[in-house]
């Protein structure tokens, strides 16, 4: 026999068994669910059962009390008293409300209503004539009476409990009417397929309306030639009867079909006997639930089975490919062999790039960093005789003080000796400053140790520098600047960023007639934008591409080398942000900075 015919027979053997498998566990899953279900069906089909004995227990005393109650006796003999008769009304009325019952009246001889607990409600049961209904019939001939019949103004079921009020003579017939709207309203909310008949077979109480008045034909009910009819108890529009079909018999349960609303459906089906009314409750089980189960089951056996098959077919196949692995074994081992050498000697080459590559990054970063500080340096070589004046002018002050401070200290002046010593401390403080925050901006950064920067002391610290050459050029520069606005850097970077800035700016404006700049700070959640305007001529648009390439300038020889906004773009990128410039339509022109925010806070909270 050939491989091919080998493997066509272990297919099909292995078919077989998967199809057996599956067929037993789908059988087993079924079995195990409808055991479950009915274990759990048969005390719910007592529970109903009793939740409509206790319906009716609950009240069915009342017209017995009723009967013996002495106002009720006194109201019947003297009916024409009217006050005895309200107050009878007003005691039916307490009865019924602590009771919970809905309907409860007196009748008279002849028939008609007397008094009732709704007789202060629109449409009471008040004068009407009951003499024709069985359950008054009954009641004045035997004493006392049951009846269950539709009450043709709600057209839903009543159970009507009469007793015979004096005996001779008879003084009239105590009623209540019971209802079980509530308990089928608690049956569909619930989901609960039930359904109750009565000792004809026929449906009175349904979780699903469609079944309600119609004759259900089961084993368990006399068939329809045997029942007695009592006509005009239900109505007449509902005679079709209810079929169930018997699938499976389960001990005191079956499995049945029937033609519901929704199709014909299967359910298990079980019931409980009401034997002192003559009623039967009837409990439908849905089968969805089993047929979820089957389906489990016949996935499990089926992949149970194709798991162990295909394991067996596993290790059919890793023998042979034992063998197989043995051959390729000293092949591969050769070209491993290969193939390691020739990684070695890509590995150091790349090895000898990666080195190449780290000295000639640490070269950039020393030679951008230098650069930055030519910058500084160089801002501070254009501040320097703007700051040479601002620290001047204290300086001469401060001596004139001295002076004056001898004359009153040879007066014994004690007072103007301390004002002017005063003085003399602020103005040494004020150049003590000014000296400190050029010592700091003039410091070469430690590059790789970012820190939080407030965007707020930055453009003050950037500010307090070029102060002088402010004053001295007669420019005004309006700033809006939100405090606590952080982003991660370098503090004197940022500062350096908007010296550049604000002095390009101040160049911009020098033959402006009323010169003014702005600087405006704005936060959101994620960015931090930083925009310097003025109201000068503005950038040519042939130069908006290039003003931010390194010694790209458009002043005169000697009054700039074309670095400051390259250093500018660099510690912006550096500060993973942006900048553009941009002409302003009213004139002038726009610098912007976008940095990523920073939440000193959050970083707190997650360190």
């Amino acid at each position: 026999m050939g491989k091919r015919a080998q493997s066509i027979l272990l297919v099909l053997a292995s078919l077989t068994v998967v199809c057996a498998v599956t067929f037993l566990a789908q059988r087993l899953w079924r079995e195990n669910g409808l055991r479950s279900l009915q274990a759990l069906n048969e005390p719910r089909v007592q529970l109903v059962a009793n939740a409509v004995r206790a319906e009716i227990n609950r009240q069915d005393h009342l017209p017995v009390v009723l009967s013996s109650d002495p106002d009720v006796q006194q109201a019947l003999a003297h009916p024409d008293d009217a006050a005895l008769r309200e107050k009878l009304n007003d005691k039916l009325r307490l009865i019924s409300h602590e009771a919970d019952t809905r309907s409860l009246y007196i009748v008279n001889p002849s028939g008609q209503v007397f008094a009732t607990n709704d007789a202060d409600k629109p449409d009471p049961q008040l004068g009407r004539n009951l003499s024709r209904r069985p359950y008054f019939r009954t009641a004045v001939e035997a004493g006392r009476s049951a009846f269950l019949g539709v009450e043709p103004a709600s057209d839903r079921v009543r159970y009507y409990v009469a007793h015979a009020i004096g005996d001779r003579p008879l003084l009239g017939v105590a009623v209540v009417r019971i209802e079980f709207d509530t308990i089928e309203a608690d049956w569909e909310r619930a989901g609960e397929d039930v359904l109750v008949t009565d000792q004809r077979g026929t449906v009175f109480l349904a979780s699903d309306a469609s079944f309600k008045y119609r004759p259900l034909n089961t084993a368990r009910q006399p068939p329809p030639s045997q029942r007695n009819a009592v006509t005009g108890q239900y109505p007449e529009h509902h005679k079709d009867p209810i079929n169930f079909v018997v699938l499976e018999q389960r001990g005191d349960g079956q499995i049945i079909r029937v033609e519901t609303g929704e199709g014909e459906r299967s359910f298990l089906y079980q019931s409980a006997a009401l034997p002192e009314f003559g009623w039967t409750v009837h409990r439908l089980s849905d089968l969805s639930t089993i047929e979820t189960d089957r389906r489990d089951g016949a996935i499990i056996g089926a992949t149970l089975s194709i798991l162990a098959i295909s394991g067996l077919f596993y290790l059919r196949q890793r023998q042979q490919a034992l063998v197989a692995a043995r051959k390729a074994g000293v092949e591969l081992s050769n070209e491993v062999a290969n193939r390691t050498r020739e990684l070695r000697a890509t590995n150091e080459a790349l090895h000898l790039e990666v080195e190449e590559r780290r000295r000639t990054e640490a070269q950039l970063r020393d030679t951008q960093n230098s650069l930055v500080q030519a910058g500084k340096l160089a801002a501070l070589g254009q501040m320097s005789a703007a700051i040479a004046h601002e620290i001047n002018q204290p300086l001469a002050a401060i001596r004139t003080f001295v002076a004056s401070t001898k004359i009153y200290s040879s007066r014994g002046d004690a007072g103007k000796v301390a004002a002017n010593l005063d003085l003399i401390n602020s103005l040494a403080e004020r150049m003590a400053n000014i000296t400190s925050h050029l010592k700091t901006f003039a410091r070469k950064s430690d590059p790789g140790k970012t820190e939080a920067v407030d965007v707020e002391r930055a453009v003050q610290g950037a500010m307090l520098l070029i102060e002088s050459q402010i004053r001295l050029a007669g420019v005004t520069i309006e700033t809006s600047i939100p405090h606590h606005v952080f982003v991660r850097g370098y503090a004197v970077q940022l500062e350096q960023v908007i010296v550049n800035l604000l002095q390009n700016a101040m160049h911009a404006v020098a033959h402006a007639e009323k010169p003014a700049i702005r600087l405006d700070v704005t936060a959101s959640d994620t960015t931090v934008c930083i925009t310097v305007t003025d109201n000068g001529s503005g950038i040519p648009k042939e130069h908006l591409d290039q003003i931010f390439d390194p010694f790209f300038t458009t002043k005169a020889i000697g009054k700039g080398l074309g670095l400051g906004l390259s250093i500018s773009y660099g510690i912006v990128r550096d500060f993973n942000g942006e900048i553009r410039a941009v002409n302003r339509a009213e004139g002038g022109a726009e610098m912007i900075i976008e940095l990523p925010r920073y939440h000193p806070e959050s970083a707190m909270l997650h360190a």
